[in-house]
């Protein structure tokens, strides 16, 4: 008798055995970062199967076709760069090509991603291209691949008509019936998401939010210029826009009367000179935010209540600001024509903006990557080191790396987090950032896919 129980016994172990169901890949021994909660579970097995992640446990005995031992390392979600444009890799705005040819397009679409995943970065969206990349690109969003960034689109970065000649990535519309047509003609194509740039004016600006919010589109917004026939933030803000591009926009909304630009622009030729390159450009957003901590502080506190009122949320882009006059760990300083009294001031001024950009942070406004310029996979990784730098969590800036983009985009049921029923889109950290900000360039292993990405 105690033979042929043992014998079921065997059967029956046998029988379970290869009944389970065998993942495509185990991770077993993980650290995985809860972003939302900012909080570590230690020692986990994730389980992926067909891209997804199926389960989170405590238990190891799990069949799967392929393991990785993640040996106690930190496992985070892949990073989501909500400002990108293809551009960038595929041509600058005088050498871009006028079509994408469809037999280049597979080599394109690994070019593009070998710029971010490779670095962590495993879903973009863009914010702007040529009008006749749209539907070719539009292939990308609409055939997701396993060992390709993955991408989601915008329209033509939209302008009303002026005496100066559109970008590459601009589209015109030349009045309201044009500007709503074309929000229609993205939607029936797909297009879930737009952008509007800061030459977009009344009317169309009106009748473009209004189409978008009817056939509930996202609206991504570059506002604010020093010109004051454009529309700022106050005012986009009653049209109903609330996603905004690039903090260092934030001073062209405090700043307002006359007055107070006069005053600005003799501050800034007494300090820098005249207002006449790039570099200067980039200069002067810096000297506006000592402008307002000196003159306008209680505007700026009065704006940062609206924008939490309002739900607002803003790309970073801090690299490309950060990199004029500071060393990064990838690049140079840019402007090496400052004296030292120039650099001095602009660190200081660069040092007040993040102090602004971590309180709009703390005080709940959602902050999300946008590297908005070449190299976005390393540039990504500059951001979240420039954020430590000044002050900001660890476990704060993971989820402005990844949740804070899904949710912006609306796809944070399907990825921004590792979550059970999530894309397995993943990063195992071979360092721990929360042990060094400096580990943000340290080894990773990038799962993309519920792949390990290859370059």
């Amino acid at each position: 008798m105690k033979s042929i129980l043992t014998g079921l016994i065997g059967i029956l172990a046998v029988f379970s055995c290869s009944t389970r169901e065998v993942y495509d890949l185990k991770i077993t021994n993980a650290n995985v970062l809860n972003v939302r909660s900012g909080t570590v579970e230690k020692n986990r097995t994730v389980l992926i199967q067909n891209g997804i992640i199926k389960e989170i446990s405590g238990k190891k005995d799990y069949r799967s076709k392929e393991t990785i031992n993640a040996s106690g390392k930190l496992v985070t979600p892949g990073f989501i760069d909500t400002h990108i444009h293809p551009t960038d890799i595929f041509g600058d705005y005088e050498k871009a090509p006028e079509y994408l040819q469809e037999d280049k397009l597979p080599m394109m679409r690994k070019a593009l991603s070998d710029q971010y995943v490779p670095y962590g970065t495993t879903t973009v969206m863009t914010m702007g291209q040529p009008e006749k990349w749209i539907k070719p690109l539009l292939k990308w969003q609409n055939q997701p691949d396993h060992g390709s960034v993955e991408f989601y689109l915008c329209g033509g970065a939209l302008i009303s008509k002026d005496n100066r000649t559109p970008y590459i990535a601009h589209t015109e519309v030349t009045s309201p019936e044009m500007a709503g047509k074309k929000i229609v003609e993205y939607h029936n194509l797909g297009i879930k998401n737009i952008k509007l740039y800061y030459r977009l004016k009344e009317p169309e600006f009106s009748a473009v939010t209004k189409a978008a919010d009817s056939l509930n589109m996202k609206m991504f917004g570059h506002i604010g210029d020093f010109n004051p026939e454009y529309l700022n933030i106050n005012q986009t803000l009653k049209l109903g826009l609330t996603n905004y591009e690039h903090l260092a926009t934030i001073p062209n909304s405090i700043i307002t009367s006359d007055e107070d630009w006069a005053l600005l622009d003799k501050q800034f030729k007494d300090h820098f000179g005249d207002l006449n390159s790039e570099a200067k450009v980039i200069e002067f957003f810096l000297e506006q935010f000592r402008f307002i901590s000196e003159h306008k502080t209680a505007e700026m506190q009065a704006f940062i209540k609206e924008m939490k009122d309002k739900n607002v949320t803003f790309s970073t882009t801090l690299h490309r600001i950060y990199e004029q006059i500071e060393p990064t760990f990838f690049t140079d300083r840019k402007d090496t024509a400052l004296t030292q009294k120039q650099l001095d001031r602009s660190k200081e001024n660069f040092a007040i903006m993040m102090k602004y950009v971590k309180e709009i942070n703390d005080k709940g406004i959602l902050l999300r990557l946008g590297s908005d310029m070449p190299n976005g996979g390393k540039v990504n990784l500059s951001e979240l080191i420039i954020l430590a730098k000044h002050g900001f969590r660890i476990s704060d800036i993971f989820k402005i790396a990844s949740y804070n983009g899904a949710k912006t985009i609306g796809i944070e049921k399907e990825t921004g987090s590792v979550e059970k029923g999530k894309k397995a889109d993943m990063i195992i950290w071979h360092q721990d950032p929360f042990e060094n900000y400096s580990n943000f360039t340290s080894k990773i292993t990038v799962i993309k896919g519920g792949r390990k990405y290859v370059e």
